[in-house]
């Protein structure tokens, strides 16, 4: 019978060679960081929403808050920036099929969303509402969640999900675009008869689009949630490093500047 001794230490060389086994799996699955730096280039995933992403029409570059941030995100990893244009039924598969490094839009934070992706801390927020016609009297809800009444959502969108989840009457029609505020859009050409929509960056891309006869319900907000910038399941080291970027913006004041800067160029 094998003694105590070989026993104990053949269990102890097993254990090493599962440990051993396991640290290429663990380094690799948590290595994007190491990635980036070595190639000299961050992938960036964009998603139109006034007034943080916002394609230059003049020179087709990603501009407002969310670039600004990515901007600091890079000097401080000493990478360039590449842009991977993406629309919000997409942004989510794209970073987790590695097409990009990172999400940087103004994505909604979701229990269900965190089950695929990490999210950072948050880089700001919003709520959501219903828009109607400019001659529309809808002045709630109850309004709007009328048997025959269309509501547009975003494909893809939180506003997707919380839409169908809240309207049990009308129909919750969804648009699959990479344009900037498509249920709106498809509102004002009449193929809708509402839009369920984030409430303050929706009304500034009205605001700059003032032929669209479109209004937003008086009043209604609701749904607040905060949006953040994700990376790929697992990727610690790489969101850790992300958070730090963002705290020491938010510490300083800057995230803040960066936030009215655009802001009031939208207003």
């Amino acid at each position: 019978m094998a003694s105590l001794r070989t026993i104990m230490s053949g269990l102890g060389v097993a254990a090493l060679v599962v440990a051993v086994g396991l640290v290429p799996a663990m380094a690799e699955q948590d290595s994007l960081l190491t990635k980036i730096k070595e190639k000299g280039v961050l992938r960036v995933c964009s998603a139109a929403y006034t007034p943080w992403n916002v394609k230059n029409p003049i020179n087709n570059e990603w501009e407002g808050i969310v670039p600004d941030i990515v901007k600091e995100v890079a000097d401080a990893l000493k990478v360039k920036v590449e842009w991977v244009d993406a629309g919000f039924s997409t942004i989510i598969p794209s970073v987790q099929n590695d097409k990009c490094d990172m999400i940087g839009a103004a994505v909604w934070t979701a229990p269900q969303r965190a089950e695929v992706v990490s999210f950072t801390r948050p880089i700001g927020g919003d709520g959501m509402t219903i828009f109607v016609p400019a001659n529309s009297t809808a002045k709630s809800l109850a309004d709007v969640d009328v048997k025959g009444k269309v509501i547009g959502v975003s494909a893809g969108s939180a506003d997707e999900r919380v839409a169908k989840s809240l309207f049990k009457n009308a129909e919750v029609k969804s648009i699959v675009s990479d344009k900037p505020s498509p249920a709106v859009t498809e509102l004002a050409a009449g193929r809708v008869d509402a839009a369920s929509a984030a409430s303050a960056g929706t009304a500034q891309f009205i605001k700059s689009n003032p032929n669209m006869k479109v209004k937003s319900i008086e009043g209604l907000v609701y749904n607040f949630t905060p949006f953040a910038f994700a990376v790929p399941a697992k990727e610690y080291f790489f969101r850790d490093y992300l958070n730090v970027v963002i705290g020491n913006l938010d510490a300083s004041g800057k995230l803040g500047e960066i936030r009215d800067k655009w802001t009031k160029i939208s207003n």
